[in-house]
């Protein structure tokens, strides 16, 4: 009898407590949001996640400043010296991310996917869905993307100096 009071005691302490840790706050992630927050045309983002099987891209936009944007770089208080700098092979930019809001978004089953041609960069080296996703393993951007009818429908790796 003594046992069976233990063991019930016992049992009601743990539901107690997993009950309280499933109630308790937790910081949830920001999860991507729906397609439709992501208007058509062209942007620039970096590629954050791609699932296969839904064929999702999750994508971050991202802003392109280089050391002639003179108002844009006054506007957000950006050092040029410090924040775009430059060497004797790269004119200044920076790649600017006011905010971290993903977007998830389908990719068009006849997308256009193109890479940095490292022979010439200047023209971009299409690519099959393949060997763009090895890519992304380790690039995630930035990359030029064109949305049309709530899809991507072309992909394109941008240069940078």
């Amino acid at each position: 009898m003594k046992l069976l009071k233990k063991t019930s005691m016992a049992i009601l302490v743990m539901l107690t407590v997993i009950v309280m840790s499933a109630c308790a706050e937790k910081e949830t992630p920001k999860e991507a949001t729906p397609k439709e927050s992501m208007s058509a045309g062209e942007k620039l983002v970096n590629i954050m996640n791609y699932e296969l099987s839904t064929k999702l891209l999750t994508l971050d936009e991202v802003e392109w400043i280089d050391e002639s944007d003179t108002d844009r770089i006054k506007e957000l208080g950006l050092d040029v010296e410090k924040d775009l700098p430059t060497s004797f092979a790269v004119t200044g930019f920076a790649i600017y991310n006011e905010t971290m809001e993903e977007v998830s978004i389908k990719l068009a089953d006849d997308a256009e996917l193109f890479l940095v041609n490292q022979e010439n960069p200047l023209e971009p080296r299409p690519v099959d869905e393949k060997e763009f996703i090895t890519y992304l393993l380790g690039v995630k951007g930035p990359y030029n993307v064109t949305v049309k009818d709530d899809e991507v429908v072309r992909v394109e790796e941008k240069y940078m100096p």
